[in-house]
Parts: C-alpha cells; structure tokens; sequence
C-alpha cells in the first residue's frame, strides 16, 4: 500500500467516526505539530499517539456536537503526503466551525514519523472562544 493510499484509508475511516487506522499508521516516536495558534496546540510538538490523542481528539469531542473534515484533494510526494480540504461542524454551543486546512504526513517505511496542520486558526479560536 503506497503512502497516499494510507492516507486516504485513514479520512475515509476519519468520516465513519473511526480513529483506529490513523493510530495504526503512527510511528511510536511521531512528531505531531498542530497549527500555530490552535487552541488544541500545547505550544510544542506532540511526541506520542497518546498524547496526541489526548491534545487533539479527546478535546475536539469535547468541543464538537458535530466535526467533519471533507478532503479537497490528496497529493502524493512519496515519503509526503498533502491533504488540503476543510474542517467543518458544530461546538456544543452553537456556533458553526468553516476553517481552510492542509495536513502535511511524512512517512518512513510505511509509518507517519511527521505530522504538521496548518489552518485559518482565527475561525478555530473564534468558535471555541479562545480569545474571550
């Protein structure tokens, strides 16, 4: 399976509400960046899957009554994969999320060694009231 083909199985398991593949395709040693500026950012890398899922998913399912991330397209490098599209959905107070994203993979036989997220995170701290 080429490195795009993973990152494809891992959005279109994401869709279904199904985290799994994302986890199984992380290196033990991973470097996650989130976006400078977004609120689930801890202001440095993010060195495990654990940790990353708690910084990222356990607080985006605090935040989110509903979270979609409908990609634009995939564009494979090779050992880089680029994923550009938008996060889309609904906090638990109401208010609408519409944020432009581009996800960076980079892999190593077969395994995520690097992850970085860019996105408009203006809209991010705008709905989850980050600045208030």
């Amino acid at each position: 399976m080429s490195n795009a083909s993973i990152v494809e199985n891992i959005y279109t398991h994401l869709a279904e509400g199904d985290f799994k593949p994302i986890f199984e395709a992380l290196a033990p040693d991973v470097e996650w960046i989130e976006a400078e500026n977004i609120p689930y950012s801890p202001g440095h890398s993010i060195v495990s899957p654990g940790d990353i899922q708690k910084y990222v998913f356990d607080e985006l399912a605090k935040d989110f009554a509903e979270f979609h991330m409908p990609v634009k397209r995939i564009v494979d490098g090779g050992q880089t994969v680029v994923v550009e599209g938008r996060y889309t959905g609904t906090t638990n107070t109401g208010k609408d999320l519409d944020a432009i994203y581009a996800h960076v993979w980079t892999f190593d036989n077969s395994k995520v060694v690097h992850f970085q997220q860019y996105s408009d995170t203006w809209q991010w701290r705008r709905v989850l009231d980050a600045d208030a």
